[in-house]
């Protein structure tokens, strides 16, 4: 009996091998569980990470594309190659420096509506709905750009304007973390973009009278104050909207206030007064560096503008006008050029400045122009401004200018508005119409 129950031990019955197997399956079944889980936690938040990430760049790819439309918006020259060439170079550069790819770009009006080559809606007749089948592409075989004759758009009609956007198809693959060791190596998230460029409303219009004059004057970005030594001090303080300053003018150094010069070192000081008088600036992407170093007089001008540059301003009382702003300057070596293309010209930590080269003083300065002030100038009649002109520059005013920084010259005035994304239009405030362009995402 004893050597039986031996025997029997030693072996097992077919129901335990059966038990045996089953437990394995089971274990199996849960580990697959196990990792199908983890998969889902890890993979499924980098897949939400990367959706993200390639929406911020495909963003990116077509404000890029936009910018360009609205430099061509502006009346900028044609450049070389021409529009469709820069602007599919232009998205393609900023998708790479994003680490994404650019499945496809289309043209399109105001609205996000795609165009066909001939200008008209790219929209299928029964159901109302995108064809990008039929839709002109950026980069198409032509480089052309939607022709026609459209003017006015209709967006909920769905009526076509002229071309004045893009839409960015993007992706982006990425490798998985976990989910390989259930058999999936990668994934791929695509996302779209749309932006458009067009003329701002409410800030630069008929009822200016000027349409915003773009005055040669250049603000930092940030509130500034004279030292004791009559030197601009950054305070790092963004400016307010809607508050009355006195803002000084300091003696002149980089990251001061200034008068600027469009086309240095020809004419100088002799230009600014007819600058601010008939508005003669070229063309201005945002962001981008301008060398605009050659410093006006602020006790007068020269020849048929034979007016002091106080006077100049003022005539601009009571009336919103647009003034570049700074936050870099740049010096370069032997007369170097800034890089103003982007991403170049906003990234960190030169921004498109040679390196070693920002900050700086001399005649090879270079402003960096994020954006543009839309500046209310005071008048004696308008309110909240206390009787004050809009200009105080010719002489020592420091009983009006000086706020206890020792400022002797200063400007009074509110900032309504900061335009950061677009272009200018050449010669702004010529009286031809409003040339202050924005660009926008709206999908």
């Amino acid at each position: 009996m004893t050597w039986s129950r031996q025997r029997r031990s030693a072996g097992s019955t077919p129901r335990e091998r059966r038990e045996s197997g089953q437990a394995i399956v089971v274990m199996v079944g849960a580990i697959l569980l196990a990792v199908a889980l983890v998969a889902t936690i890890v993979d499924g938040g980098n897949v939400f990470a990367q959706q993200r990430v390639t929406q911020n760049g495909v963003d990116a790819a077509a404000e890029a594309g936009a910018v360009l439309l609205a430099e061509r918006l502006s009346g900028a020259t044609t450049p070389s190659g021409g529009w469709d060439l820069n602007i599919s170079a232009r998205i393609l550069q900023v998708a790479a420096s994003n680490n994404i790819d650019v499945q496809a770009a289309y043209y399109t009006d105001i609205c996000g509506i795609p165009l066909k080559a001939d200008g008209s809606a790219s929209i299928d007749s029964d159901t109302r709905v995108e064809d990008l089948e039929s839709s002109l592409q950026v980069g198409n075989g032509s480089h052309v750009l939607p022709g026609g004759t459209a003017t006015a758009p209709d967006c909920p009609n769905r009526l076509v304007g002229p071309v004045a956007g893009v839409m960015v198809i993007g992706r982006k693959q990425f490798a998985a973390y976990v989910a390989g060791a259930i058999g999936i190596n990668s994934f791929e998230v695509r996302t779209r973009a749309t932006a458009v460029a067009g003329y701002l409303q409410s800030y630069c219009d008929a009822t200016e009278g000027n349409y915003c004059a773009l005055l040669p004057v250049a603000f930092p970005t940030s509130i500034i104050m004279c030292n004791g030594s009559n030197k601009p001090s950054d305070t790092g303080v963004p400016w307010s909207f809607g508050v009355v300053y006195k803002i000084p003018l300091c003696q002149a150094s980089p990251g001061n206030i200034g008068y600027l010069d469009w086309d240095p070192p020809n004419g100088g000081t002799g230009e600014v007064v007819c600058s601010i008088l008939t508005a003669d600036n070229p063309a201005i992407d945002l962001p981008s560096w301008q060398y605009v170093t050659a410093t006006g007089n602020s006790n007068g001008g020269g020849g048929s503008c034979s007016m002091s540059i106080e006077d100049a301003i003022r005539t601009y009382n009571g009336k919103t006008v647009l003034v570049p702003q700074f936050d870099l300057t740049c010096n370069p070596a032997h007369n170097g050029t800034p890089d103003s293309s982007s991403p170049a010209v906003i990234t960190a930590p030169n921004y498109g400045c040679p390196a070693g080269d920002l900050g700086g003083s001399g005649t090879n300065q270079w402003y960096r122009m994020p954006s543009f002030a839309f500046l209310q100038l005071c008048s004696p009649t308008l309110a909240g401004c206390g009787g004050l002109q809009g200009a105080y520059i010719s002489g020592n005013n420091s009983a009006t200018c000086d706020t206890g920084n020792g400022a002797t010259s200063c400007l009074v005035a509110r900032f309504v508005h900061i335009m950061a994304t677009g272009t200018v239009g050449a010669g702004v405030g010529s009286g031809t119409g409003n040339k202050a362009i924005g660009v926008q995402l709206i999908k």
